[in-house]
């Protein structure tokens, strides 16, 4: 009796196991929930209360261009196809999909206003005329770490969202992903919001409205916060 349960739990369990590591390919059709992680090429989609995280596959040398050339915006309706990821648990509805590829893109209805990629310009907008950099170190030097956070011990990442208009003039200014505290993200939105013009991105010899992302992150070290572009 013994050495057949011990038999039948052997073959449960190796049954078990290969499950889990036999990959299971979902097919998700779902809008674009938040801006992608351009250089991770990471995308968020959201359908009814279920969050999808999806890592495409590919070289990123190689699907950055094509990604640009895509010229995803948060509502454009994706149907991707990838493994869910065994090893990662699972928060509430959230799912993790591997190796993914995008299948199809349905635009969403305002898509149709020009704003455009930062990868599909001829000259990316410049802060005071420089680099990307001047931008973070501006936004460093004005960020002012939040009291209310300071004492709760809180730090995180927000990642903003803003439209460069065909002027230069920063607009539109959305929290695209939370840091989890709500003051790290108004005080990360005052100063992004209080930034003076810039130098517009270029196309084909005209200035364009153009969608830039930009992450503050707030570490607690002897007050360090930190801003990149990403």
């Amino acid at each position: 009796m013994k050495r057949t349960l011990l038999t039948f739990f052997l073959i449960w369990a190796s049954l078990t196991a290969l499950a889990q590591k036999t990959p299971v390919t979902d097919t998700v059709r779902a809008p674009l929930a938040y801006v992608y992680d351009i250089d991770r090429l990471l995308i968020t989609l959201q359908l009814d209360r279920t969050i999808y995280k999806v890592k495409l596959e590919g070289n990123p040398d190689e699907m950055i261009p094509v990604i640009g050339a895509l010229d995803l915006r948060r509502g454009d309706t994706l149907t991707v196809c990838g493994e869910r990821n065994p090893k990662k648990k699972i928060k509430k509805k959230d799912q993790h999909l591997l190796s993914a590829r995008i299948l199809s893109v349905d635009y969403a209805q305002d898509h149709d206003e020009q704003i455009c990629s930062l990868f599909s310009l001829d000259q990316k907008p410049t802060f005071q005329g420089r680099e990307a950099n001047t931008f973070s170190h501006w936004v460093n030097s004005r960020l002012v770490y939040p009291e209310s956070s300071r004492k709760a011990g809180s730090e995180g990442t927000v990642r903003l969202a803003f439209i460069i208009d065909e002027d230069g003039e920063p607009k539109d200014i959305e929290i695209v992903e939370s840091s989890g505290d709500r003051a790290l993200d108004a005080e990360a939105a005052r100063v992004v919001f209080s930034s003076p013009k810039w130098q517009p991105g270029i196309l084909k010899g005209k200035p364009v409205r153009t969608r830039y992302i930009f992450p503050v992150i707030f570490i607690l070290q002897t007050r360090k916060t930190s801003a990149g572009r990403r």
